[in-house]
Formats: structure tokens, sequence, C-alpha cells
């Protein structure tokens, strides 16, 4: 009861962060992408999967975030407001930047992609690699419902709202993601 009651203090800090941003306030706005920043990082990469564009996305989604925050109608949980808006800016630039070159495969240096001393950071490596590998497997639509349900602990609904499209079709998204992923496992403890 308590997890439940501070999520809903901490949706209504933000729907005050929002409410204060709309009156131009800046200071709300800074703390409000502070509050962001990390979380959509990480649901930005698991879209558009690499990490050069990542800043610029999260920075567009701000952005409108900023000039419309007069139109958040409280009827929806802030994240899934401002998740709707990163899902819409990441598919579109995953689409302009989908002839790029992929260097997915790159590691970036200003990652940290070596856990703590006291962890079996090897082990750790090699799920992350199968991880990402799996991952590319899927389509776009299909990351991101994956994503937003174990990463950012959306339902079904929500997300449906997001994607703007049926819940069924989510589903139906969702179940295709887990067989292409339990194949790939299946795959990979073949050859193991």
């Amino acid at each position: 009861m308590r997890n439940l009651f501070s999520s809903q203090q901490q949706h209504e800090k933000e729907r005050s962060l929002i409410a204060n941003t709309a009156e131009g306030d800046g200071k709300a706005f800074e703390e409000l992408y502070q509050l962001y920043y990390n979380r959509l990082y990480q649901f930005i990469f698991h879209i558009v999967r690499h990490h050069d564009c990542i800043e610029e996305i999260i920075n567009d989604v701000m952005f409108v975030v900023w000039e419309k925050a007069s139109t958040y109608n409280q009827v929806c949980r802030p994240s899934t407001w401002i998740l709707g808006i990163a899902y819409l800016k990441s598919i579109k630039s995953f689409e302009q930047n989908s002839t790029r070159e992929d260097r997915s495969d790159e590691f970036d240096d200003n990652l940290d992609y070596f856990p703590s001393s006291n962890t079996n950071w090897v082990s750790e490596l090699e799920v992350s690699n199968w991880l990402h590998v799996a991952f590319n497997k899927l389509s776009t639509e299909q990351r991101a419902v994956v994503e937003m349900t174990y990463f950012q602990g959306l339902h079904y609904n929500e997300i449906s709202e997001i994607m703007q499209c049926p819940e069924n079709t989510v589903k139906t998204r969702m179940f295709h993601a887990r067989k292409i992923l339990a194949q790939f496992l299946h795959e990979h403890n073949g050859k193991g």
C-alpha cells in the first residue's frame, strides 16, 4: 500500500511540475527534465538502438513538453503523456535514419559497460550482449512494447495510448516479440 501511495504522490508532483511549466516556470521544467532524463534515455535507446541520436530526441521531446504543457489534460499519468511524445519522436527519428549504416554494436565511451568490481561482470556482459542481439531481432514496435511493459512498467492500455493503436495490437506485438525472443533463446542455447 505504501508503494501505491508514494507512486500516487510522484504522479501528483509530476502533474504539478507540468502545470507550473505551462505557466512558464523554468525551474519546474528543469526539474521535470532531470526527473525524466534517464528514463527517456533508456526508453528511446530501446526503440532507436543508437546512442548518437538520443540526446537530440530527448531535447525534441522536452521541447514539446515545454511548448504543449498547457495541453496536458491530467487524465493519463504524466509518464504516459511524456513517453507518448518520446515514442512518436523516436519512431520519426528511426524512420529518418533507417538508411544509415548500422553501428549499434559499437561501444560508447561515455557509458559504463562494466558493473562494479564485486559482481561477475563477464557473465553480466555476456547477458547484456545476448539481450542486445536478441532485441535487434525485434521490430521497432515490438521493442517499444517490450520496453514499455518490462522496463517502464506500463499496462497495455497505457501503451495503446502512447502508440496510438488498439490494445489488441499491443498484445499481438508482445506475443510476437516473446515468440521471437523465445526462438532466439532456444537457438542460442542449442549452440552453447
